[in-house]
């Protein structure tokens, strides 16, 4: 079994903190699953803290997948990390997943 088959065995099990592991993959793939996994678990704390964390990363194409995936859950605090997103991040692209993420949220 592959990694990206791993993430996903452990997302259909609601493994937040496994999954945590993977988003440190040098694989960006692994990565990226990871991040859509994490942000599939909308309700779990430490699922959120990981990828609030992972809003600086490096890469823009994770960046995005995680202003994504954190768009998925809801709160103030939510409300809050993506806000900082359109007010301090670069890349057009992601600054348009926050605005998007923002835009959808159900509160």
């Amino acid at each position: 079994m592959g990694k990206i088959e791993k993430v996903e065995a452990l997302a259909q099990k609601g493994k937040a903190d496994k999954l945590i592991k993977f988003t440190r993959d040098t694989d960006k793939q692994v990565v990226l699953a990871a991040v859509r996994a994490l942000g599939d678990l909308a309700g779990n704390e430490d699922a959120l803290n990981a990828l609030v964390g992972m809003m600086e990363h490096e890469d823009a194409g994770v960046r995005k997948e995680v202003v994504t995936a954190i768009g998925k859950s809801n709160g103030s605090y939510v409300k809050t990390q993506l806000m900082y997103c359109v007010g301090h991040e670069k890349d057009a692209q992601v600054l348009q997943a926050a605005k998007e993420a923002l835009a959808n949220r159900k509160e």
